[in-house]
């Protein structure tokens, strides 16, 4: 396996820039996975990781060796596509070795190859078959095995999933996760998805608009989201962001944040930073994840709680859980709650907000504070 590193990459199309100085490595082993909306740069970062589109400016090394003008069969990369790109006329077995072929591997060694790959894969069975006589699940899996047999330096994916329908995405997020696992294989994975995002990376890269907007482990993100565009967009349901003021309280500070009724919460800012500390009298947004408003007495040990009273306007019961909507700060605010939660639409419940859980935002640049 090897490292990644990609130095300050930019890619333009005209005056038109897709990617604008994104930097971001991936250790030996690790699982990288590129999330964004449609559009954000993600695939053409991917494409450019892979030799299939050129570099405008910066660097990207592998295993410390700049590749930007080496030719993507000389990088020793493998890519499992989206729309699996597999030969309709050929059977498995010849799919997953026709790229030990191209190499002039023997003919014993690619056998052998192509029946541990299956093995590992699970698709013994399918080798003397062609794609159209596969199922979504399984063509996705001999696009995976082509690419494990050469057993490149890095392997890439680009959105594997995203033609799946949900129950096989998920069975299918748990094999490339124990892939992984057994491997120790270096991934750069891109995906839409925020749960395959969440689930399946080492540290996970969000992009928007061609911006690297934060670039850390899946808890770090989850947690302590860089600015609003993050805290929106992994999470599901994502983060609330709710629109308060920062006032003096006594010797400590409070956001005060308006119900529906007129009325004023003063939640407690906990272990206030020297940043927080000198917008007294300014407009913030707190960001909350709904489980951290939840049943007064499903609260988590060691945590600063305080109780509110609100309307609930919508309740959805997922099974697990029941997701109440209510309004504070002018805004709709999600609440997680227990499936057993007697909360009901149009009625008054009491939430208990963990307010250790609470991060800041600027209101006017929206990076967190």
């Amino acid at each position: 396996m090897a490292s990644l590193q990609v130095e300050n990459v930019v890619k333009r199309f005209g005056d038109f820039e897709a990617l604008k100085g994104i930097n971001l490595a991936a250790e030996d082993g690790e699982f990288l996975v590129l999330v964004g909306p449609s559009g954000c740069g993600k695939s053409t970062l991917l494409n450019m990781i892979a030799g299939l589109d050129s570099i405008s400016g910066g660097k990207i090394l592998i295993d410390g060796q700049v590749v930007n003008d080496v030719h993507p069969k000389d990088r020793d990369i493998a890519m499992v596509f989206q729309s699996y790109a597999l030969y309709p006329n050929m059977t498995v077995a010849k799919n997953i070795s026709f790229g030990l072929e191209m190499r002039k591997i023997d003919k014993a060694e690619r056998e052998k190859r192509v029946r541990d790959v299956a093995g590992l894969l699970q698709i013994e069975g399918l080798l003397g078959r062609k794609p159209g006589q596969l199922s979504g699940g399984q063509r996705q899996r001999v696009a995976m095995g082509r690419a494990l047999v050469r057993n490149p330096k890095i392997f890439l994916f680009d959105e594997p999933l995203s033609n799946l329908d949900a129950k096989l995405r998920v069975e299918m997020r748990t094999e490339i996760k124990k892939l992984h696992n057994r491997l120790g294989a270096t991934i750069v994975y891109v995906t839409h998805d925020q749960i395959e995002a969440m689930t399946l990376a080492s540290r996970i890269a969000v992009m928007q608009d061609g911006f690297l907007h934060q670039f850390d482990t899946p808890q770090e993100i989850y947690d302590h989201p860089a600015n609003t565009f993050v805290a929106g967009f992994m999470g599901s349901p994502p983060m609330n962001l709710i629109p308060a003021k920062v006032a003096q309280n006594g010797s400590g500070l409070v956001a005060e944040v308006a119900t529906e009724d007129q009325r004023t919460l003063h939640f407690q800012v906990t272990e206030p930073s020297e940043e927080i500390s000198r917008r007294v009298g300014a407009d913030v947004l707190i960001g909350l994840r709904p489980e951290a408003i939840t049943d007064p007495d499903d609260r988590e040990a060691n945590a600063v709680i305080q109780e509110v009273e609100c309307m609930v306007h919508v309740t959805e019961p997922t099974g697990p859980d029941t997701l109440a909507v209510m309004q504070l700060g002018g805004v709709e605010v999600v609440s997680r709650m227990r499936s057993s939660s007697r909360v009901r639409p149009n009625e008054n419940a009491k939430f208990a907000v963990n307010l250790s859980k609470a991060v800041f935002f600027d209101s006017r640049t929206e990076q967190r504070i």
